[in-house]
């Protein structure tokens, strides 16, 4: 699952990943600072796992203040379906 976040920026990323990786189903988690601002970082959260809790994880990254603006990417199933690249070509 790939969820775009914002978070305060005095809120430590190391917390973060400690409260997702507590959440039911998560086995790993990878989080990117994509754009900085004084008070906000917006991130990429990747979670990994089987039968992910997202209410929890919700919970789990509201709880430090900050805010799910969208779930960019989920993969579900037996195995991962790639997403085609796409070329630009006219």
């Amino acid at each position: 699952m790939v969820l775009d976040v914002d978070i305060p920026s005095k809120i430590s990323l190391i917390e973060l990943a400690e409260n997702i990786i507590h959440v039911r189903g998560v086995r790993a988690v990878n989080i990117t600072v994509e754009e900085t601002d004084v008070e906000v970082l917006g991130l990429v959260v990747i979670v990994e796992g089987d039968d992910i809790d997202y209410d929890e994880l919700r919970r789990s990254i509201e709880h430090l203040g900050a805010a799910i603006r969208g779930v960019d990417q989920v993969i579900a199933g037996d195995y991962i379906v790639e997403y085609p690249v796409r070329s630009l070509r006219r």
